[in-house]
């Protein structure tokens, strides 16, 4: 025929390159269909569970002055190279203590970006 087959990626495990390698062509559409609605169920449940995670609006930020949260949280977008709108604010414990994230899922993979304590550093503390 004259056309090569097509080489797997370099960090696919051997065995998957092997046993793909070995499917019959209708065996391998029904892989491929398979995998595209594997990959979006886990996308969905990713969403899902980070939407289950999220700070709801009016409790956000309570502690902190408006201008203030608003800088702050603008940062973490920055950082995050994320478009405002995208993500969820989410509150994570570490040794007793709240601090807000930025999360939002890319690929079904959670991402973050650290935005601030929850309760600020109190003025002239330091």
């Amino acid at each position: 025929m004259g056309s090569e087959l097509p080489e797997p990626p370099k960090k696919w495990p051997k065995y998957l390159k092997e046993d793909l390698q070995r499917q019959a062509p209708e065996r391998l559409r029904e892989i491929a269909r398979f995998a595209d609605e594997l990959a979006l169920a886990k996308i969905e449940a990713a969403e899902a569970k980070l939407d289950a995670q999220s700070v709801d609006e009016d409790d956000l930020a309570d502690e902190w002055d408006a201008d203030e949260w608003e800088d702050v949280l603008e940062d973490a977008y920055e950082k995050a190279d994320l478009p405002r709108g995208k993500g969820t604010v989410t509150v994570n414990q570490i040794d007793g203590r709240g601090y807000y994230y930025l999360k939002w899922s890319k690929n079904g993979e959670f991402q973050s970006q650290y935005v601030a304590p929850v309760e600020p550093k109190e003025r002239g503390s330091d």
